[in-house]
């Protein structure tokens, strides 16, 4: 066993009785030496700090003065232990300093959280493998986000290998090199795509791509994208339920934690075709981590925003922007809203990739933010110079027929008449934004991220500054999907 990697930070027997040193020397007549000899387990890889019974602010002071010493870092942490890794196995940040030859495959490279992905992995030194569909590489649209973004696939660590999920055989050249990280982003996001389509893409694609990952020997980790979605439309108070109550990995139904013939989270219901498809597709891939051994981690996000998307929190940002929603209901304080920014999405993702302890765990990804749909809008209206009144007599939940009734008849006009719709009027929206979510991210926390926008009001900011700089927040402009040219399929 060699005494230290490449950083210099010590590692297995070594690092132990590199402290065991420090407490003897540094802190012979201390309690906190003692502690520290005494929480050491028996494999002499592992100080187990719970153990050690001192107010936060001297074991701070503490540690700290260790970290000096013998050279530790942050991401050594795991659960309140102090983990010295094995030469040769180092994990998360401490990889990346090293070194050590990693491949990753991102999938859905040109979608929105793709992009801001492959970007985040190339920022630190990561060798990426990029696919997506071909056209959407050459989309007008996406070249544009591309080149605002500052992301470049011509990069000597990015290789561009287009594929499409639904065709297998197409999967098969991205395995023709060592891959030992894939990040599945890609899913068909458009709560007016077809129940079929979704299926296609999001359950019979997601199995495509597995079945190949399982007998690629050189993985190590399988990064499956889900939503926050798939825990259902919370029950109100009305129908006699709790709500408000902040849904978490453990305490609420999950594809995770409910039996896989169960289509619906237990004690709520799904709200989309999307969500529903979600829903199985996170089944299979637990399914998959249990019976074919797939190194699964499933991260959860919340709903989205930030540069590179005119969809969800940026369709309603925009809307409001060009002055079709001028007004809602004065009961939306009543209705909580979550949010993730983008930059989060990716780097919880790089951050998570090379811990040991993620491996069959779930995690939700959400800011800090608890805040209502009536404060959200009216920010963001604040923001734009925009007027946002109140309809004192209408309620957020008489409000949702009229949106879908509003929603459907759009959709028709555009698809007979040619009249182009904003994208975010649409049934799936409507449905979702008639409802109150409360996401708990203190799982994600707890394994060690710190949020870059725990608030979406700042995240909210930066993102409008981008909108102005790209020109999505002129008056001419309206969101289109670009999913069905990519895939050649007649707009819906």
């Amino acid at each position: 066993m060699s005494s230290s990697d490449c950083t210099g930070r010590p590692t297995g027997l070594v690092a132990s009785r590199a402290i065991r040193g420090v407490s003897d020397t540094a802190f012979k007549s201390d309690a906190v030496g003692v502690a520290v000899q005494s929480a050491f387990g028996a494999d002499n890889e592992a100080v187990d700090f719970t153990k050690i019974k001192l107010l936060d602010g001297q074991m701070k002071k503490r540690l700290t003065i260790f970290s000096g010493l013998v050279g530790f870092a942050p991401e050594m942490f795991i659960r309140g232990k102090l983990h010295f890794p094995r030469a040769g196995i180092l994990k998360g940040g401490m990889r990346e300093k090293m070194g050590t030859e990693r491949l990753n495959l991102v999938t859905g490279a040109c979608g929105f959280t793709g992009t801001h992905l492959v970007k985040k992995l190339l920022e630190q030194g990561q060798k990426v493998i990029a696919t997506d569909l071909a056209k959407a590489f050459e989309h007008p649209k996406n070249k544009m986000i591309f080149k605002n973004l500052g992301l470049d696939f011509s990069l000597p660590n990015c290789q561009v290998i287009p594929s499409d999920l639904t065709d297998q055989q197409s999967l098969k050249k991205l395995f023709t090199q060592p891959v030992t990280h894939i990040f599945h982003t890609a899913s068909l996001y458009d709560y007016s795509a077809a129940m079929e389509i979704l299926k296609k893409v999001n359950i019979n694609g997601f199995i495509n791509l597995a079945d190949l990952a399982i007998e690629h020997k050189s993985l190590k980790r399988f990064i499956h994208w889900s939503t926050c979605g798939i825990f259902g439309k919370p029950y109100t108070a009305k129908d006699g339920k709790l709500c408000n109550i902040p849904f978490t990995e453990d305490f609420n139904s999950s594809p995770k934690n409910t039996p896989f013939d169960q289509d619906q989270p237990t004690g709520t219901h799904l709200v989309n075709d999307y969500s529903i498809t979600k829903w199985k597709q996170e089944q299979i891939a637990w399914k998959y981590h249990r019976e074919k051994g797939l190194p699964l981690t499933v991260v959860r996000p919340a709903p989205l925003y930030g540069p590179g998307s005119d969809y969800g929190h940026g369709g309603i940002l925009i809307t409001i922007n060009r002055g079709f929603l001028p007004a809602i209901p004065r009961d939306a304080r009543n209705y909580i809203t979550t949010s993730l920014h983008i930059d989060d999405m990716a780097g919880f993702a790089a951050f998570i990739a090379d811990k040991d302890f993620a491996i069959g765990e779930d995690y939700n990804i959400v800011d800090d933010s608890i805040i209502s749909y009536d404060e959200f809008v009216r920010y963001l209206a604040l923001l734009l110079g925009r007027r946002m009144r109140s309809i004192p007599l209408l309620r957020q939940t008489w409000l949702r027929p009229a949106m879908i009734f509003a929603a459907r008849l759009w959709l028709i006009l555009e698809q007979k008449l040619g009249v182009r719709r904003i994208r975010v009027f649409e049934v799936g929206s409507a449905t979702y934004m008639s409802s109150s979510y409360w996401i708990a991210n203190k799982k994600s926390k707890e394994a060690g991220y710190k949020y870059r926008y725990p608030d979406v009001k700042e995240g909210m900011r930066d993102t409008i500054d981008w909108f102005r700089r790209v020109g999505w927040l002129d008056q001419s402009y309206n969101p289109q999907a670009i999913w069905q040219e990519n895939m050649d399929l007649k707009k819906i």
